[in-house]
């Protein structure tokens, strides 16, 4: 039993079959008693990200729609939902000072760096940061994350 906080980049590997989906499938098993966090702009994040691939997978509006609604019944019984604060922007902000990030990433960074402090402070177990793009991976590392990327599995 661990603690996760989950990117865009690696939710929407639950609902897609590609690289990742199994490993991302199991680790969201509510049996496997895993305490999972996503950041509340993943709730827009995952919806954009569906509506992409499914134009590029040429997937049916129908289709799309079950996955958006399977998304959004999972962020109400699976995910714990980390709300963006004015702190957690703040922290963006000077993050994006550090390093060469998106405005998303750089929230959803902040977000999981937000989520380890209180962890920490709480002497709680850190969470790990799942996510799938390489250049946010690099900069999770950098401010001392402890990673996995579902691409790996």
């Amino acid at each position: 039993m661990g603690s996760y906080f989950l990117d865009t980049s690696a939710i929407v590997k639950r609902y897609f079959p590609e690289p990742g989906n199994a490993w991302i499938v199991t680790l969201c098993d509510p049996t496997q008693g895993h305490k999972l966090y996503i950041s509340q702009a993943a709730l827009v994040e995952v919806i954009a990200a569906t509506c992409r691939k499914a134009r590029e997978q040429n997937i049916a509006v129908n289709e799309r729609d079950i996955l958006i609604d399977r998304f959004r019944q999972d962020t109400q019984r699976i995910y714990g939902i980390r709300l963006v604060t004015n702190a957690v922007y703040i922290s963006a902000g000077n993050l994006c000072r550090s390093h060469a990030l998106r405005t998303y990433d750089s929230v959803q960074l902040a977000g999981a760096l937000a989520l380890r402090d209180k962890a920490l402070a709480n002497q709680a177990p850190v969470p790990t940061f799942v996510c799938a793009d390489i250049n946010l991976i690099k900069f999770a590392l950098a401010e001392g994350l402890s990673v996995e990327n579902p691409n790996n599995y």
